[in-house]
């Protein structure tokens, strides 16, 4: 069974993508305040979590931080899944 695509994991995704498009990643932190709706911090660790545990998104380090990365899959998924 495919995972679902909620409205907000689309923002969420939509912002990582947009990121990873100008050479950048974005950290929990950074992408919490890029949300353009209000949500609680441990709201949006849940959110990536479920990502990350459907394969959409991998956490990388880079030095303190922890980078989030899309996956081919999650390219496949919601890029492509656009209007679906």
């Amino acid at each position: 069974m495919k995972p679902l695509r909620t409205k907000k994991q689309r923002i969420i995704m939509d912002l990582i993508f947009r990121a990873a498009g100008e050479g950048s990643f974005l950290n929990i932190r950074t992408l919490h305040e890029r949300l353009p709706y209000t949500c609680a911090y441990g709201s949006l660790r849940r959110s990536i979590e479920h990502l990350e545990t459907n394969r959409f998104l991998v956490k990388e380090r880079a030095g303190l931080s922890v980078l989030l990365v899309p996956t081919k899959l999650a390219y496949d998924w919601f890029d492509a899944g656009r209007g679906s």
